[in-house]
């Protein structure tokens, strides 16, 4: 564990050097490195436990199986034998019982007779007794009558009617009736006798009562009822008309009258009851025989079930015993499928216990090479990876450790191939580092902070954490905490997306995992509340800074992973994307088979699962269990017909792919583009590029090549992607449709491709102005055609991505991209050497060459000579400091050329390829290594990349989206929103009519500038946000807004905006990489060319400008002046590059001696005022134009009087009547050649017309020189000499160190060590100040200088002694590394000057040394220094004046001991200087007056040894 934290710590400087990006490891890290290992092994042991008792259960109930196999055959045939002897028993049963169940069905049969009659006579019975019943039911109604007649008699009413002694009339009558009823119809029926019988009244009433039951007894003789007939027929005999007599003789009456009805009911009734009574007697007789008849059938039945039982018993026992065969039968059938069918797996489970076996006793070492790739390896690339893979492997097996034999990925000790198919299915890219970075984000125990830029990781953790309610959210939200608490307590997922370098304090405790206990539930706060913990809550953090700077607070405690896409990764989703425009059925088929293969890979990993499962869990006799041996015949029919189409597709897949690699070079260009461009923001903050910004313009680059298909459709990666998330289609019809595509071996062409034979490769056809007919049909390509096709795509892709990056970048930086993407495409296509492109890179010097020869030394200097002898280590190069002693006079020509990358060399180092004469000449001649390289790139890569085209608003509107800002650069006197509102008025978009605004940001500008923005996104419209660099707390605001807007805003939205760069700081982060990453940059700086500026100059003006004019004469002094000031114009700008200002600057200042912002609207300004001059007078007014120009408009940019000389110089040479041609300016036809030079070779053109004119500047123009600023040749020496160094050691920087820089950083370490111990070892002893003092006798003016000088050079010294030291230390392990020791390793590393060791020198000229030379002129100044302070401190006989920290002090010393001598005043003294024609070795004697000084430089001059004279030449001409 100590030395992969060892390791991480110097692979992570390493890292830094080469791609900048920071990476800290902590004592929190080396912690979390224990933690997550004791996790991970205790899981994996369990993993690998019960995976190897899951297989042992298995091949223990097969070894099972077959075992009992030939128990279960004896058994089938002792079962066959006793099934035999149960059926003869059971068929005798069955006889007896067929014989006693004839004897019970005959019984049954007479039973059933005797039950018919019974049924029949109880049938009779109940007809009869219902008939009774209803008509007795009828006379209740009368006998209820009568009692209720009853009711309404009492005592009282009876007493009063007995007490009578003659009755009222009809009384008597109703009496008699009851006489009759009562007593028998006797013959006193009178009023007495019924007073006699009423006597005792409730004796009288019982009777009455009691009579219906006389009647029903049958008591009633019929003519005691016939005697009261005649009295109810009486008309009285009527209740309502007897009432009004006597109350209680109308009860009488009532009652008298229903008891005769009820008695002719029963009546007629008695008879069918004696009928009834009869029937039930007969039907008692009829049951009796029956009831016997039963019993004997009951006694029948009982011995016939008897017998049924013991039948049915021995049938039980037969078909039991059948059974029982059969199943004997069946679980032997079942146990020979069962060994059948998983024989195989038996064999393979096995191995697969053993190997597990095996694996289980070396997990120790396995888990912890596992874990510290974990834990360690994900905020590295690929190839850092790789090497850090490579030595702890190395290391564990030299210690011994416990690892498996060979192994070489740890990660597939912690993923299987179908949990990596899932992840491709959820979205996430399959190359390699992806599969790394899902298996560390799956595995890591802290929160995962992902570097997705390409938002790759993203779309996968998106898909995979769907099903877990993902919660996406941004860090400071207004919501955020809510989101995060209520995740936290329901276990659900967060995704904290687009996240800047730090992290909100209040999630710290998320952060940290900082849970508590409380109760049974853990807890963690949130601010000042404590949330519930759940277990299933998950956590990611996102980011889409492509090189974020996280302190290690922060990486200590999450894990960082490094999702930026890898090369080869991209270069296979760049294929796809290629192959999807050529060749889509190609590309269809291919993502459906790998749909195919990942749902294969998953299907057989479930299967193979499932069937460990079912027989892992299978409980008693597996052979018995039918369902389950039917299951795992099914899942190994499955998976054997599954492995077999995996065979299938895969074989055809090769096929598949063998086709569409022959577009893989495209996707290798676009990969290479993009890497490329990603790495340009080690340059400048402003280079970022986003993947689907460049996927949209390499797609265009592809649609513009000639000869392809005529349907443009527009992909982007992610849909690409997405596709393999899509569903299967049927296997044999995708089958058969890519073996039909892999036989075609070429692609698919347009039978247009014919009419557009005659196109040059590379050329889009749009561009020529011809219209080409296209035809719907497409055809095969032939071999040949698709090589061409190729080529295009390589062409058209190359300078669509190139001139979209070179629009965005500043002036400086474009032939550093161009030289870097030449190299690149000749790296890769193996037509330079690797080592030759590193010695061109770092342009070695050797620190100790051999003494020069007088002969080499007359025009070489030491420089020179030290760069030779290092490239004599090149293969090839082994003679060339032979041949340049032998051959000096002829290299002294080629050297002394004004352009020597334009003559041949000597020799035959002229027939040299153009590369390696590169390395010649930047050894030779480092001043013309920029020129060189501008036309070897031109030579290689085509005119069109070095010539730029003038910035045209419509093109970069007609490219963006709403979805697109739109990003200028400002620079001094620049103003785009200029451009821009011209442009949109031409389209209809003014601030008139409301749908354009422009803003110019400043404090208070943001509410307004915000309310545009959302409204233009809603309804459509333009936005310019001028300096936004003002508003650094408002941006971020933008960039949301931005981002809402490439969602959701209005396809007619656009959003421009402006800033400006902060000079001297390009890493500043001015404004959002997420916006950076997606506009489109326009960086329309003034070129420093001369045709370039020309080029942008003239094209601000239009032909229609000059028919303001009235006269063609006018006309055609317009055009002529116009060009002249167009010249002007450029003078002014290109002459920057030289410097500005004094002592500053690439060329210290030989431009102009202050910096000013000359612009276009100068120039345009310029051409008004030529116009309204040219109308207002009949003659041309020179003066007042050459006034107008240089006084009052650029003139008015002027502050120094010098530059303002020079300025109207230029106008004086320009600006004057022999710009225009001779004869009549109305008529061309007498026109003569203008007689003006404008440059040396550059005659003033012809004014014929304005295209006229644009020609002339591409073709007639002479070569970029400063003899066309009116200045000498060597007036760009330090320039070029600046700019070349510059350019290469931004390539080094860009490029990680150059084509042979080591991944894990061994060899550039090893290196690193090598110079510091030879720079150690050379590093002379500080001075001994106390020792000089001593000696000194007389403090003169030089003796101070001497002892300030060496105190500065001991502080220098020591300085560097001790910087080296502790790098050292670093370098061994024993300190940390910290900036400085990186910025020194850094600067040994890349042949640079430290920044640090430059300070303690302070002056200009050390800035174009590389390490070594700088290095040899501290030793040079160290022995002059002590050879001054020798002895008695007396001062050299010649002075290094440039070998001295201050030279100044030293000619103040110069003048101090001449005023001293001589008793003068300091302030009246002068220097008088005189050049003389001696070299150092041939002064021997001190200056008899003053002091000798040598070193001085000349800037564009040189001096010039004449007849003993010495001369000073080559005076620029201003």
């Amino acid at each position: 564990m100590p030395f992969s934290f060892a390791a991480v710590n110097k692979t992570s400087k390493a890292f830094f050097e080469a791609e900048r990006r920071y990476n800290y490891t902590t004592p929190k890290t080396f912690l979390e490195l224990i933690k997550l290992y004791k996790s991970v092994l205790t899981k994996k042991r369990k993993e690998s436990q019960e995976a190897i008792d899951r297989l042992e259960n298995g091949l223990n109930k097969l070894h099972k199986t077959q075992g009992e196999v030939d128990v279960l055959v004896e058994n089938a045939r002792a079962m066959a034998l006793e099934v035999e002897q149960k059926v003869a028993n059971a068929n005798i049963f069955a006889e007896q019982v067929g014989v006693e169940k004839e004897k019970v069905n005959a019984e049954n049969e007479s039973a059933k007779v005797e039950a018919d009659k019974c049924a029949v006579i109880a049938k009779e019975v109940s007809e009869k007794q219902a008939s009774c019943e209803r008509d007795l039911a009828a006379a209740e109604p009368l006998v209820a009558q009568a009692e209720a007649a009853l009711d309404t008699l009492n005592k009282k009413d009876l007493g009063e009617t007995k007490s009578l002694k003659k009755p009222p009339p009809g009384v008597d009558d109703i009496t008699a009736v009851v006489i009759i009823l009562l007593e028998g119809n006797p013959k006193d029926k009178s009023w007495g006798a019924a007073q006699k019988l009423m006597n005792n009244v409730d004796k009288f009433l019982e009777r009455l009562r009691g009579y219906k039951a006389v009647i029903d007894q049958g008591q009633v003789a019929k003519k005691t009822v016939e005697a009261c007939r005649s009295y109810l027929e009486l008309p009285h005999f009527n209740k309502e008309i007897i009432y009004n007599k006597s109350r209680a003789a109308a009860g009488l009456c009532e009652w008298a009258i229903n008891i005769v009805k009820y008695y002719d009911v029963v009546s007629e009734v008695e008879p069918k009851r004696q009928e009834l009574a009869a029937a039930n007697a007969k039907l008692q007789e009829a049951n009796t025989l029956l009831a016997a008849v039963q019993q004997k059938v009951a006694e029948l039945n009982a011995k016939v079930e008897e017998l049924e039982k013991q039948f049915n018993a021995a049938v039980e026992d037969k078909e039991a015993a059948i059974k029982e065969s059969e199943r004997c039968q069946l679980k032997l059938q079942l146990a020979n499928r069962l060994i059948n069918a998983l024989a195989s797996e038996g064999e393979r489970w096995a191995k697969t216990v053993e190997t597990l076996r095996a694996n289980y006793d070396v997990l120790t070492g396995d888990m912890l090479l596992a874990a510290a790739f974990v834990s360690y390896a994900g905020p590295f690339t690929s190839k850092f990876r790789a090497g850090l893979i490579k030595e702890w492997i190395k290391f564990l097996s030299d210690k011994g450790a416990p690892m498996t034999e060979g192994i070489k990925d740890p990660l597939s000790l912690l993923v299987d191939n179908a949990i990596v198919a899932s992840w491709v299915r959820q979205g996430l890219p399959s190359d390699p580092t992806s599969v790394q970075n899902g298996t560390i984000l799956t595995n890591s125990e802290r929160w995962p902070l992902m570097m997705d830029p390409q938002l790759q990781g993203i779309v996968w953790i998106k898909e995979r954490e769907s099903k877990n309610n993902l919660q996406v959210i941004r860090m400071g939200a207004d919501n955020m905490t809510v989101v995060m608490e209520r995740a936290i307590e329901a276990g659900h997922s967060v995704l904290i997306e687009n996240m800047g370098e730090s992290i909100d304090a209040v999630l710290n405790p998320v952060i940290t995992r900082s849970t508590f206990k409380k109760g049974r539930n853990m807890y963690v706060k949130i601010g000042d509340k404590d949330v519930e913990y759940n277990k299933n809550f998950r956590l990611f953090l996102h980011t889409k800074l492509s090189n974020p700077h996280y302190p290690p607070e922060i990486q200590a405690e999450t894990t960082l992973i490094n999702f930026t896409v890898t090369e080869q990764g991209l270069e296979d989703q760049l294929l796809a994307l290629v192959v999807n425009k050529e060749r889509p059925d190609l590309e269809e088929t291919k993502t459906q088979l790998i749909i195919q293969n990942t749902e294969f890979t998953i299907k057989l990993k479930q299967l193979e699962d499932e069937l460990l499962y079912k027989l892992s869990t299978a409980e008693g006799d597996i052979t018995e269990d039918v369902a389950l041996i039917e299951s795992l015949e099914e899942s190994k029919r499955v998976a054997t017909e599954i492995s077999e189409k995996v065979v299938e597709a895969r074989d055809t897949e090769v096929a598949i792919n063998d086709s569409r690699n022959k577009y893989r070079p495209v996707a290798e260009r676009g990969a290479m583009l993009f890497f490329l461009l990603n790495s340009l923001n080690k340059i400048h903050a402003f280079y970022q590029y986003s993947l689907n910004a460049f996927v949209t313009v390499f797609s265009r680059g592809l649609d513009l090549a000639p000869g392809g298909p005529k349907k443009k459709e527009t992909v982007t990666l992610r849909q690409l992607q997405k596709r393999v998330s899509g569903n299967a289609e049927d296997f044999n019809e995708v089958i058969k449709k890519a073996k039909r595509q892999s036989s075609n071996t070429g692609g698919r062409m347009s039978k247009r491709t014919t009419a557009q034979s005659g196109f040059t490769a590379g050329v889009n056809p749009s561009m020529t102005g011809e219209t080409i007919a296209e035809e719907e049909e497409e055809t095969d390509m032939t071999p040949d055609q698709l090589e061409v096709r190729i080529g295009n795509l390589l062409d058209t892709c190359t300078f669509t991505v190139f001139n979209y990056t070179r629009r965005g970048l500043f002036d400086r930086d474009k032939l550093i991209v161009l030289t870097l993407l030449t190299f690149q495409i000749m790296l890769r296509e193996g037509k330079i050497d690797a080592a030759e492109y590193d010695a061109l890179c770092k342009g070695a010097r050797s620190p100790a060459p051999p003494p020069i020869t007088d002969d080499l030394s007359r025009w070489m200097n030491e420089g020179q000579w030290a760069a030779v002898d290092a490239l004599a280590a090149v293969p090839g190069f082994g003679s060339l400091s032979k041949d340049l002693e032998k051959n000096s006079d002829e290299w002294y020509n080629w050297s002394n050329n004004e352009a020597p990358e334009r003559a041949t060399m000597p020799g035959d180092w002229g027939r040299m390829n153009d590369f390696k004469q590169l390395l010649l000449l930047r050894s030779l001649r480092p001043d013309r290594v920029t020129n060189a390289l501008q036309r070897f790139c031109e030579s290689i890569m085509g005119a069109r990349y070095v010539n730029q085209d003038a910035f045209s608003p419509q093109a970069v509107v007609e490219e963006s989206s709403s979805a697109t800002p739109i990003f200028f650069i400002l620079f001094p006197g620049y103003s785009p929103s200029k451009e821009i509102e011209q442009y949109a008025r031409k389209v209809g978009k003014t601030v008139e009519t409301g749908n354009l605004t422009l803003i110019s940001m400043g404090q208070g500008q943001e509410g307004p500038a915000e309310a545009v923005l959302d409204k233009y996104m809603k309804e459509g419209g333009w936005v310019f946000l001028d300096n936004v660099h003002l508003m650094q707390g408002w941006i971020p605001r933008l960039e949301r807004k931005l981002e809402y807007a490439a969602e959701n805003a209005h396809k007619d939205f656009r959003c421009f905006f402006s800033a400006e760069p902060i000079n001297g700081a390009p890493h500043a982060k001015i404004i959002p990489e997420s916006i950076l990453q997606t506009c489109i940059k326009i960086s329309n700086e003034p070129p420093s060319d001369m045709k370039s500026n020309m080029r942008r100059a003239f094209a601000a003006f239009t032909p229609e400008a000059e028919d303001r004019l009235s006269t063609m004469t006018k006309k055609n002094a317009y055009k002529g002046i116009l060009f002249g000031l167009c010249f002007y114009h450029s003078l002014l700008l290109g002459r920057k590059k030289f410097g500005t200002g004094i002592g500053t600057g690439s060329g210290s200042g030989l431009g102009f001696c202050r910096n000013y912002s000359f612009n276009m609207g100068d120039l345009t300004t310029c051409g008004d005022v030529l116009i309204n001059y040219l109308e207002a007078y009949e003659h041309i007014p020179w003066d007042d134009l050459r006034y107008m120009f240089g006084e009052v408009f650029y003139g008015g940019h002027i502050t120094d009087n010098m530059d303002r000389r020079c300025c109207t110089t230029y106008l004086q040479v320009l600006i004057r009547p022999e710009i225009l041609p001779g004869g009549q300016l109305a008529d061309a036809s007498s026109w003569t050649t203008p007689q003006l030079d404008l440059a040396p070779g550059f005659k003033a053109p012809l004014p014929t017309s304005f295209d006229a004119l644009h020609e002339y500047i591409e073709n007639s123009l002479p070569a970029e020189s400063p003899v066309v600023y009116g200045m000498h040749p060597n007036a760009e020496l330090s320039l070029l000499t600046s700019l070349g160094e510059t350019l290469f050691k931004t390539i080094t920087l860009v490029s990680g160190g150059g084509a042979g820089s080591s991944g894990g950083g061994g060899a550039g370490e090893a290196a690193v060590r090598s110079a510091l111990k030879d720079y150690m070892e050379r590093l002379p002893e500080p001075f001994v100040m106390l020792e000089i003092e001593q000696r000194i006798k007389e403090k003169t003016p030089y003796v101070v200088v001497a002892l300030q000088e060496a105190t500065r050079m001991n502080a220098l010294l020591d300085e560097m002694r001790r910087s080296m030291e502790e790098l050292q230390l670093g370098l061994d392990g024993a300190l940390n590394m910290s900036d400085k020791m990186e910025a020194l390793a850094k600067g040994i590393a890349t042949n640079t000057v430290p920044a640090l060791w430059m300070t303690m020198m302070s002056t200009r000229i050390q800035e174009v040394f590389s390490l070594l030379g700088w290095y040899q002129d501290v030793l040079k100044r160290y022995e002059q220094l002590a050879a001054w302070t020798a002895g008695n401190l007396v001062t050299p006989n010649s002075v290094w004046l440039s070998g001295l920290f201050n030279p100044k002090a030293f000619l103040t010393a110069v003048m101090q001991t001449y005023a001293r001598a001589n008793k003068l005043p300091l302030d009246v003294m002068m220097f008088v200087t005189e050049v003389t024609t001696k070299t150092v070795e041939q002064v021997t004697e001190p200056a008899p007056l003053g002091c000798y000084v040598h070193g001085c430089v000349l800037e564009g001059a040189r001096c010039v040894v004449l007849d003993g004279w010495c001369e000073l030449v080559a005076v620029p001409a201003s």
